[in-house]
């Protein structure tokens, strides 16, 4: 085994010890997690997933990709628990974690990609998020991975289409609003901009990736 796959078995058991094992020990203790997690109830038991009532009143306040999951994973369990609905937050911060080490080994090095992953998965308020029923960690997850994706697009000339990174923006789109996909996008401009390149040509550019980006939440939109 190289070092390499040492590091990623090594951040792949910390994921599971640290989030996996203990996070539907304890009860919703906030307001906005059962608020998240009736959405999904609301999905398996009513069976309207594109624009579910909550206790037959209110109406989702997010788009629905965070719901969806939930609903999905507790389908297999049979019920919505305090654990399924963790479980995308969970998933979403192991898979930040592995991908972002494979995206720095790439670029720096595995020792250095390894404490980039352990510095994340400690961060105090990135953990919280990752055992959360919360929109925030799957949304986080999905900007950076935009970003990464970007990122290498940028490498190669930005040349062809980033499909990766419009897959991940119309995600994070699809988890809390426009904000998913416009912040990366305005991050990733002014990086380019920074380092010369030239204004227009890069606007039209990621003009058309944001509406790309925006395919899949439309979709969704026209039908609900």
């Amino acid at each position: 085994m190289s070092r390499k796959d040492t590091f990623i078995w090594i951040l792949a058991a910390a994921c599971l010890l640290s989030l996996f094992l203990f996070m539907g020990e304890t009860h919703f203790n906030t307001r906005g997690e059962p608020r998240e997690a009736v959405v999904a109830l609301s999905m398996l038991k009513d069976g309207n997933w594109i624009l579910p009532v909550n206790n037959g009143i209110d109406l989702a306040y997010k788009p629905p990709l965070f719901h969806w999951l939930i609903a999905a994973i507790s389908t297999l369990t049979g019920e919505v628990t305090e654990y399924t609905s963790r479980m995308p937050s969970a998933l979403a911060l192991t898979f930040l974690i592995l991908a972002g080490f494979s995206f720095y080994a790439r670029r720096r090095d595995s020792e250095t990609a390894f404490l980039m992953g352990l510095l994340t998965l400690t961060n105090f308020e990135v953990h919280r998020a990752g055992v959360n029923c919360r929109v925030d960690m799957l949304l986080a997850a999905l900007m950076v991975l935009a970003l990464y994706a970007l990122y290498g697009w940028g490498e190669r000339g930005l040349k062809g289409v980033p499909w990766g990174a419009v897959l991940c923006l119309s995600g994070a789109f699809l988890t809390k609003g426009p904000v998913g996909a416009v912040l990366p996008c305005i991050a990733f401009a002014v990086f380019l901009l920074l380092r010369g390149h030239r204004f227009w040509p890069l606007f039209f550019r990621l003009f058309g990736i944001g509406l790309l980006s925006c395919l899949l939440p439309l979709v969704w939109y026209v039908a609900a």
